[in-house]
C-alpha cells in the first residue's frame, strides 16, 4: 500500500495508475487525510445461464385482456373530439 498527496498523484498520475495496475493500493491523501482508493479493476464474471431452464422455470407472464387496447382507446379518445 502507497500513500501518495493529491499534488503528487496529479503531476505523476501515469506511475500511481501502473502501480494501481501492477496490484498495488494506492491511497490518496489531501491535508494528510485519505480521501480515496486507486486499485486494481476488479473483473466479475457470470456462471453462464442454460435459458431453458430459466424459462422452464420463470414462464411469461400473460397479460389479462380487460377493457379496450391501446390502440383502441386512442381512437375512442380521438373520435369523441
Amino acid at each position: 500500500m502507497v500513500k501518495v498527496n493529491v499534488a503528487t498523484l496529479k503531476a505523476e498520475l501515469s506511475k500511481y495508475l501502473d502501480m494501481a495496475q501492477n496490484g498495488e493500493q494506492v491511497i490518496v491523501t489531501s491535508h494528510g487525510e485519505e480521501i480515496a482508493k486507486i486499485g486494481p479493476a476488479q473483473i466479475v464474471t457470470a456462471a453462464p445461464v442454460n435459458w431453458k431452464e430459466f424459462f422452464t422455470a420463470h414462464p411469461p407472464i400473460k397479460p389479462k385482456k380487460k377493457g379496450l387496447s391501446a390502440a383502441q382507446l386512442i381512437r375512442q379518445i380521438r373520435d369523441e373530439d
